[in-house]
């Protein structure tokens, strides 16, 4: 009885390093996946905070420059560089109640407004931020997922401020 006990453990000999071999991989592309979404949601969180303060302060007459200051400062913490350089892959929008649209940010990209009419006392602030420019690297790029090409947008919308 002892004798086929060792045989079996000599048999069993190396498989939880097999085990391990097979397994490490999916392991690994697992946690970099919840590390890269991680980071796209809290660029977003910041997209999306930076539309609602740029908002509030287009609501209190703000000019689009100004929006930019408060834009930059909301989402600068994440590595995201508001400019209207080409190639910065960051826009802004301001539209007034009146259907008056200004913008400022990379010329050559392409960010869509919210097609909903706003009121003619009303100021709506969006933001776009392109996933190329941002300190995330396309680490799933090779397994299906790119966020080459992807925006993050956010859009708030507030009444101006009577004086």
């Amino acid at each position: 009885m002892r004798c086929s006990s060792r045989r079996r453990l000599s048999q069993r000999r190396g498989v939880g390093t097999l085990e391990l071999i097979l397994v490490l991989p999916v392991i690994v592309v697992i946690l970099v996946a919840i590390f890269e979404f991680t980071m796209i949601m809290v660029i977003q969180s910041a997209v999306s905070h930076s539309a609602t303060v740029g908002a509030r302060e287009a609501g209190k007459d703000a000019t689009i420059d100004e929006l930019a200051e408060i834009v930059q400062a909301m989402v600068g913490v994440n590595c995201v560089t508001i400019s209207d350089s080409p190639g910065s892959g960051t826009k802004i929008a301001m539209e007034n109640g009146d259907g008056s649209t200004v913008w400022y940010g990379d010329p050559n990209m392409i960010c869509t407004l919210p097609t909903h009419a706003i009121a003619s006392d009303e100021v709506r602030v969006t933001v776009c931020v392109a996933l190329d420019s941002t300190a995330i690297c396309d680490s799933l790029g090779s397994m299906g997922f790119s966020i080459l090409g992807r925006q993050l947008k956010a859009s708030s919308v507030v009444k101006r401020e009577q004086p």
